[in-house]
């Protein structure tokens, strides 16, 4: 039997065909463990567990890749507001998270990268993009510079870059930030007094949301790789960032042969 997938940037369903024969490459976005499993998570992993089944029972080789955010604004104010440090947030969430897949018969993914044990590729890969002139320094931090390769703007959600105002998506926009365009995205974000840091050229601090995701999948799997799956919220900022990121670093188009999106709960 032949998979047929909807494929969201190029709109349309497409017969499933992966790089390398016989093997599929997927890196599906995990969660951000700053509370414990909800029914959007289960949503979210049920759907490609069942993608995953189904590839395995067709015969693939899957390498299965589920990235954990595990540093991040919303973990950092809770751990504030409990006096404990970030990594006791975390680690709670995570083995939660572990608790109620595994309740729910999902099957593990091979591979949970985090981002606090990925920050060496992060910090390369700013560099890189920096060296090819896609990102600059700000006041407080570095930035991706959209007006680098509009011609990627809208990839997953057909928006332009005249409908986006500043502040859409969520975690796009700071309010006071160095950044030259509203458009622009953080790369990296210098330290606040009393946050957790990692050294790096641009001064002490920690990743932006978007270029880890870019990171830890280009890490594991190289230049290109099958499917990258999320929730539907992620198409917009995140994905599409993705793609700025990670095509502009390797030069390759595209890195990602299969766009997979899961829909919400509705209640």
């Amino acid at each position: 039997m032949t998979l047929r997938v909807y494929d969201t940037r190029s709109r349309k369903k497409r017969e499933f065909s992966p790089l390398n024969e016989g093997r599929v490459s997927m890196y599906v976005c995990g969660i951000t463990p700053y509370s414990p499993s909800h029914l959007g998570h289960a949503r979210c992993y049920l759907a490609f567990d069942v993608v995953h089944r189904w590839l395995e029972a067709s015969g693939y080789e899957v390498d299965y890749v589920q990235n954990f955010t595990d540093i991040d604004d919303k973990i950092l104010n809770i751990s504030e507001s409990e006096g404990v440090n970030y990594s006791v947030v975390s680690n709670r969430n995570i083995e939660d998270y572990f608790k109620v897949m595994d309740a729910m018969n999902v099957l593990r993914a091979d591979h949970y990268p985090r981002v606090t044990e990925t920050i060496p590729e992060i910090i390369d890969m700013i560099s890189n993009l920096q060296e090819k002139g896609h990102a600059y320094v700000g006041g407080d931090g570095v930035y991706f510079e959209i007006d680098t390769a509009p011609e990627k703007y809208g990839q997953l959600t057909g928006q332009t870059l005249e409908m986006v105002r500043a502040g859409a998506g969520g975690r796009v926009t700071d309010s006071g930030s160095g950044k030259r365009d509203h458009r622009d995205f953080a790369l990296w974000k210098l330290a606040k007094p009393g946050e957790p840091s990692w050294e790096s050229p641009w001064g002490d601090g920690r990743p932006g949301w978007h270029i880890e995701c870019s990171a830890m999948s280009l890490n594991h799997f190289g230049e290109q790789f099958d499917i990258h799956g999320g929730g539907h919220d992620l198409r917009f900022p995140h994905h599409e960032a993705e793609i700025f990121q990670s095509e502009c670093c390797t030069g390759c188009e595209p890195v990602v042969g299969y766009w997979m999106h899961n829909g919400f709960v509705n209640v």
